[in-house]
């Protein structure tokens, strides 16, 4: 895994907290004014348009994911031919047919933590980030990798510093971040390389004795993938499932949506794919260029940083009708690209549907009414990660 400094990928106006709480009316004006933007502070090119965005995101020769990330060696940062054999280590586990045969266990897991969450009856508050989005990925992802979930609180705070952003745009404030984050990142390879030396002397039926036995039989995989992807997997499986569920809750709320939802009147599911349009967990879909080449006429060059911002083309006015409106009955003409699109499609996608849909459908089923218990939201910051960092409400229970 890569500990160097990452590039910076987050444009200035939407960098700070206003910005991160609410970037959709930048977009809007950039797509406005045309449909990419260099910006020469950052050697990037800015991608808006929704047809443009997709052919950053799918385009692996020309825009690369490698060196994309902290946790370099995983699939996420490779292309073909390793990207392929990365992802095979893993794909077949993440399959919507596989996935759903642990459905009974999640539901299990998930009213456990409603249990001990929510009062028999009454009326309580309590933090929606921490104590329902957070818990079940966390837990989920490690149970399938096999490591301990004593330790969910480390790894949750391990996923949470690779995400962040520097709390200030200054030198001393980004060298801290750094140093926070590559200490974050030497943990979670020390960890894994321990764990991965076990499943080597004593099997077991898990994802971390599956990728060991793939790596051996591998010409072109080795240690540093392995613990790499499942650093990947830990982190990717986490972060952005939690921002799903929080946004899900933000978007339900602020849309009076929690009544019909609670009816049957407003499908879950459907709405839940509406929140993934509307308000995406992951803003940027970050390449460098291989060569010199052109996006929409405009010269792009090799080395430089391609950024198609997903949470702007799910918005885009030529691909969706009110694209700023919250509307989980519409048809979509173009899939919304919050999982992205090609070879780098998130392979936890269907992972991370069920994990909301029964969370918040227990969730739902369990209270009466719910109410949001601040004026105002505050944003996760992170160059990547978009969504609250906590969302304080109040529920009463029957």
């Amino acid at each position: 895994m890569s500990k160097e400094i990452q590039p910076e990928w987050t444009p200035l106006e939407i960098a700070t907290e206003s910005g991160q709480r609410d970037p959709y009316p930048w977009f809007k004006d950039m797509r406005a004014k045309g449909p990419i933007r260099y910006d020469e502070r950052r050697d990037a090119f800015d991608v808006f348009e929704y047809d443009l965005v997709t052919e950053v995101l799918t385009d692996w020769k020309r825009f690369t994911r490698r060196n994309t990330s902290f946790i370099d060696g995983a699939m996420m940062s490779r292309g073909p031919p390793e990207h392929t054999e990365l992802r095979g280590m893993a794909d077949e586990y993440f399959m919507p047919g596989e996935i759903r045969t642990f459905s009974d266990a999640f539901e299990t897991q998930a009213e456990q933590l409603l249990d001990e969450t929510l009062p028999p009856s009454g009326t309580t508050e309590l933090e929606f980030v921490d104590a329902i989005a957070k818990p079940l990925p966390i837990m989920i992802i490690a149970n399938m990798l096999g490591v301990p979930t004593e330790k969910m609180d480390t790894f949750r705070e391990w996923s949470t510093t690779l995400a962040e952003a520097p709390p200030e745009l200054t030198p001393e404030a980004k060298e801290k971040t750094e140093a926070r984050r590559n200490r974050a990142l030497e943990q979670i390879n020390e960890f894994f390389r321990i764990e991965i030396e076990k499943r080597e002397a004593e099997p077991r039926d898990d994802l971390i004795t599956k990728f060991v036995r793939k790596e051996q039989e591998s010409d072109t995989i080795d240690r540093e993938n392995t613990v790499a992807q499942c650093g990947m997997l830990l982190v990717a499986g986490n972060v952005t499932t939690t921002t799903y569920m929080a946004n899900a809750m933000w978007t339900f709320l602020e849309e009076d949506c929690i009544e019909p939802l609670r009816q049957g009147e407003m499908p879950l599911r459907e709405s839940l794919q509406e929140v993934l349009r509307y308000r995406s967990p992951v803003m940027p879909g970050k390449r460098f260029a291989t060569e010199d080449t052109q996006l929409a006429g405009v010269d792009i060059h090799e080395g430089a940083k391609v950024i198609g911002w997903i949470s702007s083309a799910n918005r885009d006015e030529e691909a969706f009708e009110n694209p700023d409106s919250f509307d989980p009955t519409q048809t979509y003409h173009k899939q919304p690209v919050a999982f992205g699109k090609g070879i780098h499609y998130c392979l936890g996608a269907p992972l991370a549907n069920m994990e909301a849909e029964i969370m918040l459908s227990k969730f739902l089923e369990r209270v009466d009414t719910i109410e949001l218990c601040a004026d105002e939201i505050t944003p996760f910051i992170s160059p990547e990660i978009y969504g609250p960092v906590e969302l304080p409400i109040r529920v009463t229970v029957s």
